[in-house]
């Protein structure tokens, strides 16, 4: 179980970075608090310095919660899904805003 959930992710003008995410707090139960935005760099130094654990999360068209992958920092920089060492951004298929 993770402390909080990415659920959706905003990439830069090249669509080459993620630059912002949406996270929920996980409230236990299934059940996630409201999203917040923040920048990607934030969420890399929380996971670099061990400071909370992420992992993706997604809603089905019913509105049920559907728990992804652990979110890790590869190469000091880039957040990618666990087991996923690319040298770039990778959180999966996650629902841009």
């Amino acid at each position: 179980m993770a402390d909080f959930y990415i659920t959706d992710v905003r990439y830069d003008k090249a669509h080459a970075r993620i630059d912002w995410v949406r996270v929920r707090e996980d409230l236990g139960r299934d059940k996630v608090g409201p999203w917040r935005m923040v920048p990607r760099q934030f969420i890399v130094d929380l996971i670099r310095m061990g400071k909370v654990s992420f992992q993706t999360k997604t809603q089905d068209r019913n509105g049920a919660w559907k728990n992804g992958a652990s979110v890790e920092v590869y190469a000091d920089e880039f957040l990618t899904t666990e087991g996923n060492r690319t040298e770039k951004d990778n959180l999966g298929e996650l629902p841009e805003f």
